[in-house]
């Protein structure tokens, strides 16, 4: 649902903006949220945080009336899981390992352990990128570069971040634990 949520929100706030008041935007884009939540109600906390910023926006937006409260949603989420990434590295509880042990097949050695963690770095420097690009998209006025980076620009980034972590995994880690 996050996937998706993510992919949909700015063309759905660009074009109910459209055709819609602020406030009707608002109300539905909490109303969306309060069912994303309440779909959540047998997940872990983690998985229901995001409803719950999207609620916080909403409301902000439908009381200040402000199109940039709604535009700023990608660049907050961004700014908040670039610290969540850190904040996994620097309390040596990689996220990123986290997900690896629960779908790998095999026991993953201490040594790719510290690799996974060390990697956590890398993807919190591609955060910080991704955050960046969000912050100049949201001062530009160019509406379009918005609507194409917050939909789906970002994982085109994401994803040319996974294939350069793959391949340095696959030929130069472990080629050096081959030596």
């Amino acid at each position: 649902m996050n996937f998706l949520f993510s992919l949909l929100y700015a063309p759905l706030v660009f074009l109910s903006l459209r055709y819609f008041d602020i406030k009707i935007v608002s109300i539905v884009l909490f109303l969306v949220s309060v069912l994303w939540f309440s779909l959540l109600k047998n997940k872990k906390e983690f998985s229901r945080i995001p409803p719950l910023f999207y609620m916080l926006v909403a409301i902000i937006a439908y009381f200040s009336k402000a199109f940039l409260v709604l535009k700023i949603m990608p660049l907050l989420i961004s700014t908040l899981f670039s610290l969540f990434i850190l904040y996994s590295y620097l309390k040596r509880k990689s996220i990123i390992l986290h997900f690896a042990e629960k779908f790998s097949r095999t026991a993953i050695s201490a040594k790719e352990k510290e690799y996974i963690h060390n990697s956590t770095l890398f993807w919190f420097v591609l955060c910080v990128i991704n955050t960046a690009i969000h912050l100049t998209i949201f001062l530009d006025t160019n509406i379009s570069f918005w609507l194409y980076y917050s939909s789906f620009g970002w994982y085109f980034l994401f994803i040319g971040a996974g294939i350069i972590q793959f391949l340095h995994r696959r030929y130069i880690f472990l080629r050096c634990d081959d030596v």
